[in-house]
């Protein structure tokens, strides 16, 4: 039975809403009806974007629930759809503007494109750097345009696009800002907008940004000037810097992507997307699981558990209280589980390969913090030492192995972030894909010097994995210098290890 609903089931319902459901809705006398059977994002209490049918067409529909701004972003959404439109930029059809039937809700429905793809998997599941190239020049041809009829995304990222055969869509007008509409936008308003969102891009993909700005720069009719190119450089980094402090106070509290539970007791984070079924029981009392799975290590310090949930592998890591003077040191402090956290978080949004992160908790007694646990998926590989001493490691390709040692290193330099443990049983092989686990000990540097020196150490440690193996580690080194130059004066000294 599908339920005829309205916003104040909606605003009191949070996250928990029953699909499928009706709206009534009202516009310029007359009534008709829609069924929504998707939430594609929910903001509680604020805003609820819908997948649905309307008039037997697929639609999307846009709820502004706010008691405070509702009719504000309202607006908003209409002007700059409309003015989208009128510059010729490809927007889904605003099909219906109006209002619930009960009391006066604000809604849009608009056409569902359909195929529709997200341009962030696009780009992911793109095999070449020629296909990544390509999409992206796609991309900021569309912004360009955006810019030359003075339209500018003020969150511009690959969400507020879409990809449809040979089309690209801008979707989200409540983002568009209109001030300089019909005015060509600035060079350095351009550049910093464009320097948002290729921000938003790993920096795996830097190395294509010349290109793509050269594609930009010719539909706007701008002389080649290296300048303008540095100039955006600066931009992308700076917008790096800002987007990574707003996503990294983000995973510790409740949002779109995490559900955040906190108590006298607890204190509990965990991805929404994974936060179901046994997960949840597993973050509510995580010692029982541990101590009925496989264990990976039982140490003092810590203890790593491998169990199966939900369908999926997961590590469970518990960091142990290894006595009465070992409490009092850590009460005070951030613990380790929180520090593996965020450090994966980190790697996630710098585009290093690391477990994906699913939860962590911390017993507390107030704000003292006490046993805490870290949650990961298992990467089903094997680790780098173990696969060049293995007997079968005649057919290993160490000259692989180390281009990809590298490209984490080089990624880690372009970071500021140093390891501290450059074990090589910390690195997984998996899929043709090189991963680097234990990361609570990992830290960013401000000072090129101190990450300098720590990257040093890093280096030191791994080579001594290979002290009994002269030609292994001799490919490393030349790896390591040909991605971090500084790496050179320590090698030379140590003469690998």
């Amino acid at each position: 039975m599908i339920t005829t609903i309205d916003s104040q089931y909606l605003r009191s319902s949070g996250r928990n809403i029953e699909l499928p459901f009706h709206l009534l809705m009202k516009t310029d006398g007359f009534t008709s009806e829609l069924v929504c059977t998707q939430i594609l994002r929910i903001i509680p209490g604020k805003r609820l974007v819908c997948a649905g049918e309307w008039d037997k067409k697929p639609v999307i529909v846009k709820m502004f629930l706010s008691s405070r701004g509702a009719g504000r972003h309202y607006d908003r959404e209409i002007k700059g759809v409309t003015a989208l439109k009128n510059a010729g930029i490809k927007t889904p059809a605003l099909l219906f503007q109006g209002n619930l039937l009960q009391d006066g809700t604000p809604l849009l429905v608009f056409e569902r494109i359909i195929p529709a793809h997200n341009p962030q998997k696009a780009l992911l599941k793109a095999k070449t750097d020629e296909k990544r190239c390509e999409l992206l020049k796609q991309i900021t041809v569309v912004i360009a345009e955006q810019h030359e009829t003075g339209l500018k995304q003020k969150d511009l990222h690959l969400g507020n696009l879409l990809l449809s055969g040979n089309d690209i869509y801008t979707i989200d007008g409540d983002t568009v800002d209109t001030v300089q509409v019909g005015t060509p936008m600035p060079k350095a308003i351009s550049l910093n907008n464009l320097g948002l969102f290729l921000a938003q891009l790993n920096p795996e993909f830097d190395h294509l940004f010349s290109a793509v700005f050269q594609t930009y720069a010719e539909k706007r009719l701008w002389p080649p000037d290296s300048g303008f190119f540095n100039q955006l450089l600066k931009e992308v980094k700076s917008q790096r810097k800002n987007r990574k402090k707003k996503y990294l106070n983000k995973i510790f509290r409740e949002c779109t992507a995490f559900v955040c539970n906190k108590s006298w007791n607890n204190f509990m984070v965990c991805e929404r997307n994974s936060y179901y079924g046994e997960i949840k029981r597993l973050v509510a009392n995580p010692d029982p699981i541990i101590s009925s799975s496989k264990l990976l290590k039982d140490g003092r310090s810590s203890t790593v558990a491998l169990a199966e949930v939900d369908g999926k592998r997961i590590v469970i890591k518990r960091y142990n209280i290894k006595n009465f003077i070992h409490a009092l040191k850590r009460c005070a402090r951030n613990t380790r589980a929180w520090s593996s956290w965020r450090n994966a978080h980190r790697l996630v949004s710098m585009g290093i390969p690391t477990a994906k992160p699913i939860a962590f908790l911390e017993k507390r007694w107030g704000p003292f913090r006490s046993t805490s646990y870290y949650l990961s998926e298992y990467i089903d590989g094997t680790d780098l030492y173990r696969l060049i001493t293995s007997d079968r490691s005649r057919k290993i390709n160490i000259e692989a192995l180390s281009i990809k040692f590298g490209e984490i290193l080089k990624l880690l330099d372009d970071a500021c972030m140093s390891h501290g443990d450059f074990k090589a049983t910390n690195f997984i092989v998996a899929d043709s894909r090189m991963f680097i686990i234990d990361i609570e000990g990992m830290r960013e540097h401000i000072f090129k010097w101190s990450l300098r020196r720590a990257l040093k150490r890093d280096c030191a440690r791994f080579m001594r994995n290979w002290k009994d193996m002269p030609e292994v580690a001799r490919v490393f080194h030349r790896e390591m210098v040909h991605n971090v130059k500084f790496i050179e004066s320590f090698t030379k000294k140590s003469n690998h290890g």
